[in-house]
């Protein structure tokens, strides 16, 4: 693993939202759940309102136990909601064709990704984006699984990979960190969920 810092910048970069779905969103203890929920918001109007491309996926949504997208991403992202690749049930969501072309035709080396949980769809997603060659930081606060120890251990592994961990607002204020600029004011208009300042 290399300790060398990389730059992330918002013409370089790509937002992936894995699994936040109502029956997938439930087995998580690790993170409270409107916390959760608020970020997988946060970064999907990052995605929506900006230049930054989103690529949403979702598992087995044919079980009705998992259900969709959760409301913050349908209501934050309508249009990357729209066009969600719906997985039939690759833990690694690379291994799904569709989603691998999706994230590729954005063009970005850098990801940020969120998923749930951390310890299974995270975990190969990220392991995966890693072996391609992308460089990957994770929305921890967007993230979560059954146990606080299994985020630790999962966190451990993905930061040995060479993932970067970190949180919604630390990532954000990585890619806009001078508020003085017009994008920086939007990104902060984001982050605090104000949709008519950041229009």
């Amino acid at each position: 693993m290399s300790d060398k810092h990389i730059s992330v910048t918002p013409a370089d970069t790509a937002i992936l939202l894995v699994d936040h779905q109502p029956g997938v969103m439930a087995m998580v203890k690790s993170v409270d759940a409107e916390v959760l929920a608020a970020n997988v918001g946060l970064l999907a109007r990052l995605g929506e309102q900006t230049d930054i491309p989103l690529v949403v996926t979702s598992t087995r949504e044919d079980l009705a136990f998992l259900g969709t997208s959760i409301d913050a991403i349908q209501k934050g992202a309508p249009k990357g909601y729209a066009a969600r690749i719906r997985r039939a049930g690759t833990l690694d969501a690379f291994a799904d064709r569709a989603f691998a072309k999706a994230v590729e035709s954005t063009r970005r080396r850098n990801l940020i990704i969120a998923g749930i949980t951390t310890d299974v769809c995270l975990f190969h997603t990220t392991m995966s984006a890693i072996k391609a060659h992308y460089n990957v930081w994770i929305a921890a606060d967007a993230c979560g699984t059954s146990t606080m120890l299994g985020d630790q251990v999962t966190y451990a592994r993905l930061r040995a990979a060479g993932a970067t961990i970190t949180t919604t607002l630390g990532i954000l204020f990585e890619l806009y960190s001078d508020l003085s600029t017009t994008e920086g004011q939007r990104a902060e208009a984001i982050a605090i969920g104000d949709v008519k300042m950041a229009a």
